[in-house]
């Protein structure tokens, strides 16, 4: 069908632009059809908007990004959705068209046992663009009531995740502004009365404007073009002699790599890390420390800024005053697991989530037939391929702010995937009564190398490392600092490192995912139907953590001896100097 024509199509019509996925999730990616895998793990989603914001197919919609967590692909998840208004609106206004939805809720309120309880959810994501409410008695104009905010910091320190994000100026404060953790990671309102000088104004030359001007000039529509924002994701490292690799947060970490775009607006709020981190909550009663101490002893964790948008000198965006160049907080994430509570992110806009800034302006009457700004990133190839980037960062979002239980969960259906996969299984794995103990650590190391390349294919490289830290914690702990990039500080050893890389230990992550799997494989070497739907997630677990473990054990032996190898050269240039 031609592009041109893209902006038109009924929903089900669009659908058939990601047919060749859909089939590839249906034949290879379904348990019934292929190897009788394990069940995708559900991940309960709640998904909450206010005021003139909703889940239709409008521009101010969210239908595109409902649908992106829908159509999930791999066996490790599936997101059960729930859409609430704290409106009452219209059946369309929440995909009353959309089957797949598993629930709908009108005039929502937190403090509703039918609408929203402690366990209800893994994950609840906020839409706000309300600045004030009228929702009745015991509920205040400008926020959510202590009753709510009372079960909402229950749920998240519960495991609960929780995302919340607004637009410029004091758009979402009503909805976002007073929930704990993520009202102080971002701006909920203006930060000077002059506006030439506000940070989140919507037209002063200091305003968040990510637009980039296209040939002629910058314009307001061009939110709606094919073109993206560039963003800086921060880096993570670990360059200690040992591990040498940098990745972004484990939210911007793509199939297609690092997630370097987000659409584009003109008027963007700004997320920031917090500068009050002392406070003790109490909504009706004593809820805990805002930010509290890690479960393992080591450094308390703190909200961050994971990600930077730029503004170009000059950007008008319409009548618009001239912009300043400037940088400023486009994502900000906190890990609340190492707490032993629920994460949080904040985003600087919804205009990132909604069809006006993906597929282009639903009304737009008076724009010539192909104009860009009628399909957004659906005008072309690159411009889709911006969209599948982007749409990685929505699902990273969902996955990554889920319970623990459910990311554990995920993770055992990745490892029973990346067993029963056809690269996996034809390269290394081609007879059925492997035994770990008897498999030689080269080939224990290229089983996990094609396992995490497989991974990376669809969830990307940096979640293969997550996958091995998450097998190697439970033995090793105080070796996790050395390894994940995503550690708050510095440990010890790497006081050592005089900045010459010997050696490369990273091969201790291919050995310790291909141990798993082997375990694996040598636990269920044909997997019977009636077995395997019968497994608990702990039974799984026991059997990759022992797997992963014994591997570890040989590669450091293997490891020692390499290093006594190495202590010999000196030897060798002692008898030169002899010679």
């Amino acid at each position: 069908m031609p592009t041109t024509d893209l902006r038109h199509l009924t929903i089900e019509n669009l659908r058939h632009l990601d047919l060749r996925d859909r089939f590839r999730d249906q034949v290879f990616f379904n348990p019934e059809l292929h190897w009788p895998f394990l069940r995708p793990c559900t991940v309960r989603l709640l998904l909450v908007a206010d005021g003139g914001l909703d889940f239709s197919e409008a521009d101010f919609g969210l239908s595109t990004f409902v649908r992106s967590l829908l159509d999930m692909p791999g066996r490790h998840a599936r997101f059960q959705i729930t859409l609430a208004h704290i409106n009452n609106v219209a059946d369309s206004q929440l995909m009353g068209g959309e089957p797949r939805i598993a629930n709908r809720i009108k005039s929502f309120k937190f403090d509703n046992g039918a609408h929203f309880g402690t366990g209800m959810y893994d994950a609840v994501f906020l839409f706000g663009i309300a600045t004030s409410y009228s929702r009745g008695n015991g509920y205040p104009s400008d926020r959510l009531s202590d009753n709510e905010l009372r079960v909402l910091t229950q749920y998240m320190n519960a495991g609960g995740g929780l995302f919340a994000t607004g637009d410029h100026g004091m758009l979402g404060r009503a909805l976002c502004h007073a929930i704990p953790r993520a009202r102080g990671m971002r701006l909920w309102q203006s930060t000077s009365a002059q506006n030439s000088e506000d940070q989140v104004s919507m037209s002063g030359r200091r305003r968040n404007d990510t637009n980039r001007p296209q040939a002629g000039g910058s314009s307001f529509g061009d939110q709606s073009d094919d073109v993206p924002q560039t963003v800086q994701p921060r880096l993570y490292r670990r360059q200690s002699g040992l591990f040498r690799y940098s990745f972004p947060h484990p939210l911007l970490c793509g199939p297609n790599g690092m997630i370097r775009v987000m659409p584009d607006h003109p008027h963007e709020g700004e997320c920031v890390e917090p500068a009050a981190t002392s406070a003790t909550l109490n909504f009706g009663g004593a809820l805990g420390p805002e930010y509290p101490n890690a479960v393992d002893g080591g450094p308390r964790p703190l909200p961050e800024v994971i990600s930077y948008s730029t503004v170009l000198s000059g950007t008008r965006s319409g009548s618009k005053d001239p912009t300043l160049a400037q940088s400023f907080g486009g994502i900000c994430a906190y890990d609340g697991h190492r707490a032993g509570i629920g994460r949080v992110v904040t985003d600087a806009t919804w205009h990132h989530f909604v069809n006006v800034n993906l597929i282009g302006l639903f009304n737009d009457a008076g724009l010539p037939p192909g104009h860009v700004w009628r399909n957004g990133f659906l005008s072309s190839p690159t411009g889709q391929a911006h969209l599948e980037n982007i749409k990685a960062y929505y699902r990273n979002l969902a996955v990554w702010l889920s319970r623990p239980e459910r990311i554990r969960c995920m993770n055992t259906r990745l490892h029973w995937t990346l067993l029963w996969d056809e690269r996996v299984m034809e390269a290394v794995l081609t007879t059925t009564d492997i035994k770990l103990a008897a498999t030689d650590l080269s080939v224990i190391r290229l089983i996990g190398q094609h396992a995490r390349d497989v991974l990376g294919r669809y969830a990307g490289r940096c979640q293969s490392v997550r996958l091995v830290i998450g097998l190697l914690y439970p033995r090793l702990p105080r070796l996790i600092p050395e390894i994940d990039p995503w550690w708050p500080e510095p440990e010890p050893l790497r006081e050592k490192f005089d900045g010459v890389e010997w050696f490369d230990a990273s091969a201790l992550l291919d050995i310790a995912l291909g141990g798993a799997l082997v375990a694996l494989r040598e636990a269920f070497p044909e997997p019977d139907e009636k077995n395997v739907r019968g497994l608990e997630g702990e039974t799984l677990e026991k059997v990759l953590l022992e797997g992963a473990s014994l591997s570890v054990e040989r590669a450091f032996k293997s490891l020692a001896a390499s290093a006594e190898l190495a202590n010999l050269l000196p030897r060798y240039a002692e008898r030169g100097d002899r010679g």
